[in-house]
């Protein structure tokens, strides 16, 4: 039987691999938004936080369907995202102030997506760059909402 993967060039590797890191990323980022409002007690700060887990989700199906789309298998398993996520987990993340975390974590979701950006012109897939621009806009845009609370 031969894989499918077994075609592809190394650049196209690459490119799967690149974007199912960051899926592995964005399903941290929903698990983690999920931990704020399931913590939190506010009624604004969880709907907040239900908003920010809803653009997360909608961010990552399009990578997933991405990794489909360019002949790759959407590798974001819960086995998975502890051993591939990169994001940055503040050593308070089990602290109160859910709101300040959140805008941390992504601040650091929005800046792999921006080195994706690059990786992604670097190999002339300018639709994946386009993608990774859609979403490194997108959350950096709740961050600045996050930060101002």
């Amino acid at each position: 039987m031969i894989n499918r993967n077994d075609n592809l060039s190394d650049r196209t590797r690459l490119l799967i691999k690149l974007c199912n890191d960051r899926l592995a990323d964005a399903v941290d980022l929903q698990l983690q938004c999920k931990h704020a409002f399931w913590n939190t007690t506010a009624l604004d700060l969880r709907k907040l936080f239900d908003e920010v887990n809803k653009s997360v989700g909608v961010y990552t199906d399009r990578l997933a369907e991405r990794v489909v789309e360019i002949g790759g298998v959407a590798n974001s398993t819960e086995r998975v995202v502890p051993t591939w996520s990169h994001l940055l987990c503040p050593p308070d993340a089990l602290c109160r102030n859910y709101a300040s975390t959140l805008a941390t974590t992504l601040g650091s979701f929005a800046e792999r997506a921006r080195q994706a950006i690059d990786r992604c012109n670097g190999f002339n897939d300018f639709a994946s760059a386009d993608m990774f621009t859609e979403i490194a806009y997108g959350v950096d845009k709740w961050r600045r909402t996050l930060v101002t609370i």
